[in-house]
């Protein structure tokens, strides 16, 4: 049996706690960091990989074999990587949700305020004046609500995706982590702000319409770990196509507007039925269509729709697996890339 060796190759690499992280703010936040050799180059062992003698007979079936071992322990080293770091990718997500907004007086109140005020305009302009009156109600305010912060923590996602990377290029050049840990940290911070809007959701619509889910608010848990999936997978693909691709940042904010204005957020569902046929068949396939309805349900009381929940649920795990395989197979070109 003859044994090649391929030496890995040579990492400045920091044993941090948590590291020098820079912030959109242009500030260093200085925290613990222990340097296994300031200065010098740390050399990691070399891999080891046996391969058969050139006189040896080796199946095709123990090939494949191999390299389907070899391919399943890195992958659980890599999800190790990501477990390991979970404390880390937790301060980067908190950390930028703080700054984003240190400069102003409320702080993180700002991320319920935005979707708020921009709820109060679509309530006022649809439901008051375009509809004569006639969705101006409770009910157009909680279903409004509903669909706009649900939303928000979708698009919030895909926006942050677009610099996730790019904005993060000196703590990437300065500390060794899985570089996915960037887009897991760009949804836990929009997830914190969606859940922050939920309460005040409740706060609002609540003593205006006294009418409480119940037991069908247990179905917010699911389609939220749902959606999560959904946005760790469209940040993924969003941060790995930008960065060789930055004119896609300044797309970004069409796309979304466009997505907001295909979903059934402003509009109810009655003006499908007497749209035309393709504009009902676009709606239905936009994905966002089957998360609202089940968030409805667990937020207002409506009747689940099974069917949107598994349309959801496959939505949601091929977007995740695709953007995360995407991003990961790309991961180790993003340095040179930036």
């Amino acid at each position: 049996m003859q044994v090649l060796v391929f030496p890995r190759p040579v990492h400045t690499e920091l044993e941090c706690s948590w590291g020098s992280i820079w912030h959109q703010s242009g500030q260093e936040s200085e925290l613990s960091c222990d340097s296994r050799d300031r200065g010098s180059p740390a050399v990691s062992q070399p891999d080891t990989f046996d391969y058969p003698s050139p006189s040896g007979e080796l199946s095709i079936n123990a090939m494949t074999d191999t390299t389907s071992r070899a391919k399943q322990s890195g992958a659980r080293q890599y999800l190790s990587e990501l477990w390991g770091r979970r404390q880390f990718t937790w301060y980067l997500a908190t950390t930028n949700l703080k700054s984003q907004y240190a400069s102003t007086s409320l702080g993180i109140v700002w991320w319920v305020l935005n979707p708020l005020l921009l709820t109060g305009v679509y309530f006022l302009v649809f439901g008051v004046i375009f509809a004569g009156g006639q969705r101006g109600n409770a009910a157009y305010l909680g279903y409004l609500m509903a669909g706009m912060f649900a939303f928000r923590f979708t698009s919030g996602v895909v926006s942050g995706g677009t610099s996730t990377i790019v904005g993060n290029s000196q703590l990437m050049a300065n500390l060794r982590f899985p570089r996915l840990l960037l887009p897991i940290s760009n949804v836990i911070e929009s997830g914190i702000g969606f859940l922050v809007s939920i309460v005040a959701f409740f706060a609002i619509i609540l003593p205006l319409t006294r009418d409480w889910p119940g037991w069908l608010l247990l179905w917010f848990i699911p389609i939220f770990l749902l959606q999560v999936t959904w946005n760790v997978g469209l940040s993924a693909l969003t941060a790995r196509i930008t960065v060789p691709h930055r004119d896609v940042a300044g797309l970004i904010p069409f796309l979304v507007r466009l997505w907001l204005y295909l979903s059934p957020i402003i509009w109810t569902l009655d003006r499908l039925e007497d749209a035309p046929e393709w504009v009902s068949t676009l709606v239905h396939l936009n994905p966002m269509f089957y998360f609202l309805s089940v968030y409805r349900t667990a937020l207002l009381g409506w009747e689940l729709e099974s069917r949107d929940l598994m349309v959801a649920a496959v939505c949601a795990v091929a977007i995740g697996v695709v953007g995360i395989a995407s991003f990961v197979r790309y991961e180790s070109r993003l340095i040179q890339e930036l």
